[in-house]
């Protein structure tokens, strides 16, 4: 997502989200979060916020309260410019936060694994604590074909779980060679297939899986999903309505509820392909010449990002100019956002009549996500994505140094942990403030380690490695160590 200023105005702690059940979570330095549930695990405290799990170490925490967190008091933002010293200044929640990530196909219930029938096909398929293709070749030469598909079929959910959905749908692909019409193995693989972004092979076997089992509506759900991520909301709207019809839930509602509004739009758009995009415009208000200017600087932009990632996303980019107002009734972003990348690049460009320095610093922000998304296989954290993306814009920290120091050295700044989750339920003060930590985590962290050491950090935690474990491994710091740096950092830059 795209900030819309650039200054660091101000800080004030956040209400990450306002949920009619939650728990809220009490940190020493008189921050609070409220979240969906928390639970502990050793030396961390996991939480969830919607359906997506953090941690954070619990000597950051004070304590942990069921409920929405205390009364909650609104005082003026400073309009000098001025950056307070305590970050425990606290807005007023919004009284609903719509998530603006891509949409996630679920992962499913696997085979019970401490069934003696699987438990033995496990010990079967394993060498120590990995899954040898050998043996699972050695079950497939015996033609049995319940087994060789259940065999791969375990094999596949074991790796979707440690965060490998590539390998897995490679296993997934022999289950279904062995086994055609076992619909869990199509479910399986299109859910693998579309966590690598490759959602028109998700598609394909989601559609397969319907022609077995028309009546479901959990897969109709799933096909929703995949078409809609594939650019093909009207089918993804059909789909939606057929499981609707079957059975009713709130989520699927508001899912086909988004997607109509987006179709509607859609239906007054025309399309323009390119090498890596597919863009949407409306011929009206976006005239030839802008198209093209559009198309080849996201081409030219592609290629920088694909020369300093060593990488290349698998499908076309979508990108949707909207106006203003479709912007904000369609994404329901939030006020400061300038842009937003929910797996399609989403661009208000009302009033634009040619490329600007400005949108071209957006059109850059919001590709990066599309690489990140990719490379990270949907699971890099926020602090991360944006700090990257601000920098490759570029942008850089030392705007905000001799604000932000002072801060980090009172031991006052948004932890690490926090910054894990979704920017869009930040007031827009709160979100300068989670932007600038960003940038200047990742200039640290570029200067002190280099761009090749970031990058094996994101395939780190894309293989399912927890954030805080990937920079470690990359560092040797864990987030309290590498907040203490990153203070260092900018005090640094701020006396120069």
């Amino acid at each position: 997502m795209f900030p819309t200023k650039a200054a660091l105005i101000a800080g004030a702690v956040f209400l990450l989200v306002n949920v009619s059940r939650a728990d809220t979570i009490y940190f020493k330095n008189g921050m609070y979060m409220v979240v969906r549930k928390t639970e502990e695990k050793g030396a961390q405290i996991e939480y969830w916020v919607g359906s997506t799990k953090y941690s954070v170490g619990k000597n950051l925490v004070l304590r942990i309260q069921a409920g929405n967190g205390p009364a909650v008091t609104t005082r003026s933002a400073p309009t000098n410019g001025a950056l307070p010293t305590d970050l425990t200044h606290r807005d007023a929640p919004t009284s609903s936060v719509t998530q603006h990530e891509k949409l996630q196909l679920p992962l499913l219930k696997g085979p019970k694994q401490d069934d003696a029938y699987w438990t033995g096909l496990r010990n079967r398929i394993m060498v120590g604590d990995g899954i040898d293709d050998m043996r699972l070749a050695e079950i497939e030469i015996q033609h049995d074909a319940k087994a060789t598909g259940d065999a791969y079929y375990l094999a596949g959910v074991m790796e979707m779980q440690r965060g490998n959905s590539e390998r897995a749908s490679g296993y997934f692909e022999h289950a279904i060679r062995a086994r055609p019409d076992e619909v869990q193995f199509l479910e399986w693989r299109g859910i693998a297939l579309a966590a690598q972004g490759r959602y028109a092979d998700a598609t394909s076997d989601l559609e397969r899986a319907i022609q077995l089992r028309p009546d479901s509506a959990d897969l109709l759900r799933l096909l929703g999903l995949a078409r809609y991520d594939a650019d093909r909301t009207g089918e993804a709207v059909s789909a939606w309505k057929h499981a609707l019809e079957i059975s009713p839930d709130a989520y699927t509602e508001r899912l086909l509820h988004k997607a109509e509004r987006e179709l509607a739009v859609e239906e007054r758009s025309r399309r323009k392909e390119s090498r890596h995009f597919t863009l949407h415009y409306q011929g009206d208000r976006t005239s030839s010449e802008l198209q093209q200017q559009l198309l080849a600087t996201m081409e030219d932009q592609y290629q920088d990002l694909a020369r300093q990632f060593s990488y290349q996303p698998t499908e076309n980019i979508i990108v949707i100019l909207y106006t203003q107002r479709e912007f904000v009734d369609i994404t329901e972003a939030p006020s400061w956002a300038g842009a937003l990348n929910d797996g399609k690049l989403r661009i208000p460009i009302g009033g634009v009549t040619g490329m600007n320095p400005e949108l071209a610093r957006v059109l850059k922000h919001e590709l990066t996500h599309s690489f990140l998304q990719s490379l990270a296989a949907g699971h890099c954290p926020a602090w991360l994505n944006e700090g990257l993306a601000q920098m490759m814009e570029p942008r850089s920290s030392s705007m905000f140094a001799q604000r932000l120091a002072p801060l980090f050295q009172a031991r006052k700044e948004i932890p690490f942990p926090m910054l894990e989750h979704s920017f869009t339920g930040f007031s827009d003060l709160q979100a300068q403030v989670a932007y600038a930590e960003s940038l200047s985590a990742v200039e640290y962290f570029r200067d002190r380690y280099g761009m090749g050491e970031m990058l094996r950090m994101l395939q780190n935690i894309g293989a399912g490695t927890r954030t805080e474990e990937a920079l470690e491994r990359s560092t040797g710091q864990d987030y309290s160590a590498f907040e203490r740096r990153v203070g260092e950092y900018l005090a640094k830059t701020a006396s120069q």
